[in-house]
């Protein structure tokens, strides 16, 4: 199966220099689709064709208008274009337009590009290469410095061959669309065909589509179905990343679709209305962009107004890049990695533009030192590096942190975490995934914690897991029990070798309850009375609750305890009863041990109860 190669050729130029007729040339496409257009002879919105070229190669082609007056449209179509056209005129030059196109073309970050000097048939050898001579000032230091240049035109033919080669060869060094990335496509037009419904059209930049696929219009969130897709004017079983289309939708209300919308596959967008962004202002700009400074804001296909919160600084000079925060007047579809363009509100010129860092949940303060350092590291990251610092801010489980990184394709996300965890830059630790170094930190937050409990309830055996997993969630804290930084005692963590028995208050307030018991060993105090010795400022019942644990009292009854020794004098006792009457009873363990009723039969009870005795009517036989 022969595998097609699909780019977007954009064209850029000033108008009037014959990009539409160089289109019709070469693809036999007028891209001119409206009657205003066709009468005027002028190009006012975007423009569609497609051709194929030498190396299995399909293009499709966006013509953009070229007078200055139309350069918000022009912005729509310049976002998904792998390969530029700038096209000037042999017979005029360099001119504004063709100024302000190249600096769009180069801040939405188009890798490549062929410059066309059209209209050859109308300009000698002296004019043609003044042209040039202009032209290769014009593009110094931007990303068409070295392009080829070809001389075309439309009328003679001249060229278009040559062309077409080269198209070819530049395509081959394009990497191709990310098909396996979720579907996502900046819709640039919008209109209803009778009989069919709603139908969008735009550049798939990532993934691929079918009919029956479930969308979501972003932004508003709205739900819809795939009925058909149209590709190069005809039905198409799919389309990918790279490729123009047109798609029919079920679901969508008519005129519920427009110009800066997004079709997206959940999760691949975002609609949002603050960005964390790295801004440039160009080089060329004549003004400065300055803080809270309003400005139309070009990203995908969408134009809105917005302000710049400058975050590292008062103004960006002409030159000069920093990190800033785009408060938009409206929503939009976005991804991290998205280039945008700025213009200033009025006098409407392009001033600069950048890419997205981040979609944030909230504003920043400016020069925030925490926050300008999570910029810095998304600022140019790849996948990896991008997922190694989310974990080192903030541990996540896997599923958060695939969220985070929901532009991604599946594989591109697990490369990046099972890349991190071979490598030890990240440790799994209950249900969570963190760096060494915030596992480290989590231990020592942890350990004092436990601290600053066993300080304020030295008595406990250590702090309830339900108070600890409010703090430390996803498992950590019987993780680190697991690996042994701290101790389990039932549903409490305590600091390794901690017990409240060590504690002075525990040694001394314990001495005192158990000289109490002492006194009488077979005629004890219950426990009320026992505690009533003690001041409230004493914790004596959680002592005494400590040694019932421990086994220094023994309960042979609500309430009424002995102490080891007393207990194990009792069954001595009872042992050696039944030994020589074949039986105890309760009066024969009560003269025996000289005690009261009550005490005896607390005694016995407790040791029918251990199976150190059963019943058998008024006597209790040995089970030993």
């Amino acid at each position: 199966m022969r595998t097609v190669k699909r780019i977007v050729i954009g064209t850029a130029g000033h108008v009037d220099h014959g990009k539409t007729a160089l289109v019709r040339a070469l693809t036999g496409i007028n891209a001119d689709r409206l009657a205003e257009e066709k009468r005027r002879g002028l190009t006012v919105d975007l423009g569609f064709a497609w051709m194929e070229l030498p190396g299995e190669v399909h293009a499709d082609i966006v013509d953009v208008p070229g007078h200055e007056h139309f350069v918000k449209n022009m912005l729509a179509g310049a976002g998904g274009i792998d390969l530029a056209l700038l096209v000037v005129a042999a017979d005029e030059g360099v001119m504004p337009q063709t100024r302000e196109h190249l600096v769009i073309l180069s801040l939405l970050g188009v890798p490549r590009g062929v410059v066309v000097l059209s209209r050859c048939d109308l300009a000698d050898g002296e004019t043609r290469a003044l042209a040039r001579e202009e032209i290769a000032e014009a593009v110094r230091g931007s990303f068409l410095e070295g392009a080829p240049v070809v001389e075309t035109s439309a009328q003679t033919g001249e060229g278009l061959d040559v062309l077409r080669a080269l198209l070819a060869e530049e395509a081959a060094e394009l990497p191709p669309g990310n098909i396996d990335r979720p579907f996502f496509l900046p819709v640039d037009r919008a209109f209803t065909v009778r009989g069919f419904g709603a139908v969008v059209t735009g550049t798939a930049l990532d993934g691929q589509v079918r009919p029956g696929d479930l969308l979501t219009v972003s932004p508003g969130g709205a739900r819809v179905r795939v009925r058909g897709l149209q590709s190069c004017g005809r039905e198409a079983a799919a389309a990918f990343a790279g490729q123009r289309v047109a798609v029919n939708l079920a679901g969508a209300e008519p005129g519920s679709l427009a110009r800066g919308d997004a079709l997206a596959a959940a999760p691949s967008a975002r609609a949002n209305a603050l960005l964390d962004v790295r801004l440039a202002a160009h080089p060329a700009s004549a003004r400065a962009i300055t803080h809270n400074q309003r400005l139309h804001l070009a990203l995908g296909t969408a134009c809105v107004l917005c302000r710049a919160r400058l975050l590292d600084r008062e103004a960006l000079a002409p030159g000069e890049s920093g990190y800033a925060q785009l408060l938009l007047e409206q929503p939009v579809a976005v991804r991290p990695g998205d280039r945008f363009v700025v213009r200033f509100y009025s006098p409407v010129e392009t001033v600069g533009g950048g890419v997205v860092l981040d979609i944030p949940a909230r504003r920043h303060r400016r020069l925030d030192s925490a926050v300008l350092a999570r910029l810095q590291c998304y600022d140019g990251a790849d996948a990896r590096g991008r997922l190694r610092f989310d974990l080192a801010e903030e541990p996540m489980t896997r599923e958060q942190a695939r969220e985070r990184l929901f532009f991604l394709s599946d594989a591109e996300f697990s490369t990046a975490w099972e890349g991190l965890l071979a490598d030890g830059e990240i440790r799994c630790a209950g249900l969570l995934a963190l760096t060494p170094g915030t596992l480290a930190r989590l231990r020592e937050e942890l350990l004092g914690v436990l601290a600053d409990y066993h300080g304020a309830h030295p008595l406990d055996r250590g702090m309830p897991l339900n108070l600890l997993r409010e703090r430390f969630p996803g498992g950590l804290p019987e993780w680190f029990a697991e690996e042994g930084s701290v101790s389990r005692a039932g549903d409490a963590l305590s600091l390794p070798g901690f017990a409240p028995e060590g504690t002075e208050l525990y040694r001394r307030t314990a001495a005192e309850l158990l000289a109490l018991y002492a006194r009488e060993p077979c005629a004890p105090p219950d426990r009320a009375a026992a505690l009533a010795e003690f001041p409230p400022s004493v914790p004596a019942g959680r002592v005494f609750d400590l040694l019932l644990e421990a086994g220094e009292l023994v309960e042979a009854a609500p309430g009424l305890c002995f102490t080891r020794a007393a207990w194990e004098s009792a069954r001595e006792t009872a042992r050696n009863v039944a030994g020589e009457r074949g039986s105890v009873t309760l009066s024969g363990l009560r003269d025996a041990l000289g005690t009261s009723r009550r005490y005896a039969q607390a005694l016995l009870e407790r040791m029918d109860a251990d199976g150190f005795t059963r019943r058998e009517g008024d006597a209790h036989l040995l089970r030993e």
